[in-house]
């Protein structure tokens, strides 16, 4: 931990440079806009589905001189040289602060039709689409207020189960949940919205492996919220710390994988069938078959199957979106009374280093349920940050945090209204980012993970903490 505390220690002394503003901060304003990333037709394999259309979407708050810069992008992660190079263009053109910018993914594990397809956009791409949505809020700026409130919804659910003695990626109810729902509503004069920026910790993975592009439930809960509001509000989902939270219904996401990967239980519908994460007839190379599977289109035979599963994962994957929206706007329309048309921006980052491990059996990976061998590997860093807008603040970490790691941090933090951004601002070298208490867990995440136990938990939280007190409250 030694290395950790002194990157923190720089942390401290960056975020100290901030100058001082009127303790109320000054008048805000904010502007908004989006940008179409949807993958051509022509990128996608034969017999892929094009469901629903993937955008970046960017909200600007700006104070006095100071402005932030929030950012949603359609994909399952942004990888650090799309993300800093962004960031750093985008400040250059906006004249917002490079340490005011949160970058993050929703995560959606169908914004591309496969991991055999060239469908994802190209990194020069996606970096000008972030530029332009900045850009484009930017320029849209007018008076605003702020406001934030949290609630609950049960929809995630832990996915590292112990079972039958072994371990395996299910639902396990019992395991470690951050169920709350964060919303930051960012209102006009007219009291419309003009931005909405909810936070929710759960993996967008109901269409994985299976040949459509989407952005699943994420996705279904920004267009739920700009619908309503009309073209002039834009709604950012913003991935929690989702790193061991699944959908808490998969019944039909299961079905679908399965379907398009042509797996032999795919059309057992009994209700005592073996259960998806349970050893079955498919095999212990399972996975690897599944993946080799979406290289090819789906069969004649089996495309009024597989169709018919698209639509009934796309009926769960609106109402969850819906749920979604909806519980973001009662929040906003009943339960925030207080709105502030004055807030302090600032904003600071700092790395955080970890031991690193490499493991041993890539020719014959083990999944889950024993330990591989590993050799030391290069470091992990962790790129921690955080945002402060008014009285709100917004944890970033460039990883998949566990959920555990995210409701430590709100217990310790001196400050009520905070939530954690996962996937934000690049991507780690570390895989998931486990807790300490699951360091021992033989789950795909865990012994996947670069990361050796009993560094990151601690690092993140210190790291946090020690920006939060620069930030002030």
């Amino acid at each position: 931990m030694a290395s950790s505390r002194i990157v923190m220690t720089a942390a401290l002394a960056l975020s100290s440079l901030v100058p001082a503003a009127h303790a109320q901060g000054d008048r805000v304003t904010a502007g908004a806009a989006k940008v179409d990333i949807t993958p051509a037709a022509s990128s996608l394999g034969p017999g892929d589905v094009l469901r629903d259309r993937l955008f970046v979407r960017a909200i600007v708050i700006a104070s006095g001189t100071s402005c932030a810069v929030l950012v949603g992008v359609d994909a399952v992660g942004i990888g650090d040289e799309i993300a800093q190079g962004a960031i750093r263009r985008a400040s250059k053109a906006t004249g917002c602060d490079a340490g005011n910018f949160v970058v993050s993914a929703t995560h959606t594990h169908s914004s591309s039709a496969g991991p055999m397809r060239s469908s994802r956009p190209d990194a020069a791409l996606l970096t000008e689409s972030i530029v332009k949505a900045v850009t484009d809020a930017r320029a849209a700026l007018r008076p605003a207020r702020i406001g934030y409130g949290t609630t609950r919804i049960d929809l995630n659910v832990n996915r590292d189960l112990f079972e039958k003695g072994r371990w395996v990626q299910g639902p396990n109810p019992a395991g470690v949940s951050d169920k709350t729902l964060s919303v930051l509503e960012i209102l006009g004069a007219d009291d419309l919205p003009i931005g909405v920026y909810l936070n929710y910790a759960m993996h967008p993975i109901h269409f994985n492996m299976a040949g459509v592009v989407s952005g699943d439930f994420a996705g279904e809960a920004s267009r739920y919220i700009e619908r309503r509001y009309g073209p002039a509000t834009v709604a950012i989902f913003a991935q929690g710390a989702s790193g061991d939270q699944n959908p808490r219904l998969m019944r039909p996401m299961n079905k679908l994988s399965r379907t398009r990967t042509g797996s032999p239980d795919a059309d057992d519908m009994r209700l005592t069938a073996p259960r998806p994460w349970q050893p079955g007839a498919e095999g212990a190379d399972v996975m690897r078959r599944r993946f080799a599977a979406l290289g090819a289109p789906v069969p004649a035979d089996r495309n009024t199957a597989y169709r018919t599963a698209v639509d009934e994962v796309g009926e769960l994957v609106s109402a969850t979106g819906t749920i979604l929206g909806e519980t973001a706007i009662d929040l906003m329309r009943y339960r925030i009374s207080s709105r502030r048309d004055r807030a302090v921006i600032r904003g600071a980052s700092t790395l955080v280093r970890c031991p690193g491990r490499d493991r041993q059996d890539r020719d014959d990976p083990v999944r889950e349920g024993a330990l591989p061998p590993y050799a030391d590997g290069a470091p992990v860093e962790i790129r921690v940050g955080m945002l402060r807008i008014g009285d709100v603040y917004i944890s970033t970490v460039n990883g998949e945090v566990y959920s555990e790691i995210a409701l430590r941090l709100k217990r310790e933090a001196p400050v009520a209204n905070l939530m954690m951004t996962s996937l934000a601002n690049g991507w780690s070298n570390s895989g998931y980012i486990y807790s300490n208490a699951a360091s021992p867990y033989l789950t795909f995440q865990v012994i996947g993970s670069r990361l050796k136990p009993g560094c990151a938990e601690d690092g993140i939280v210190e790291a946090s903490l020690t920006m939060i007190a620069a930030a002030g409250t």
